[in-house]
């Protein structure tokens, strides 16, 4: 049987990848993504995806932006909940490069992702769009 914790670093790699498909593969119908920040609008992918078709938006407002770097450092595990803590590195669309840190909390139910609730800096990475 396959661990959450590995359930959560096969869907990591996927988004360092970019492949789709494999985050799909592990995530919930009802999934709820959000990527939480004072301001939603400061870029693409901040806000909140219910259902799996809202991810596949998050999914492709992230191919927007090439990732220099998304590297987890670190992971946590105890029953359906993981903690993943990443660096991310990306030059934005304004040119603007930016380095900043990012936690992610992983929920999961019967080997399937049900909530992702991202935590980041929205300022550093709302400099890379202005």
């Amino acid at each position: 049987m396959t661990s959450n914790a590995d359930i959560v670093r096969s869907v990591t790699t996927a988004l360092e990848q970019g492949d789709a498909f494999g985050v799909m593969a592990h995530v919930a119908r009802d999934v709820v993504w959000t990527v939480h920040a004072q301001d939603t609008t400061a870029a693409p992918w901040f806000g909140v995806y219910r259902g799996k078709r809202a991810v596949i938006d998050l999914l492709a407002a992230l191919a927007d932006i090439e990732f220099t770097s998304a590297d987890q450092s670190d992971l946590i595990a105890d029953g359906d909940t993981v903690v993943t803590i990443a660096r991310l590195i990306f030059d934005g669309p304004s040119g603007h490069h930016v380095e900043t840190d990012e936690v992610q909390v992983w929920k999961l139910v019967d080997g399937k992702i049900v909530t992702v609730d991202v935590l980041l800096d929205t300022a550093a990475v709302a400099a890379g769009f202005r």
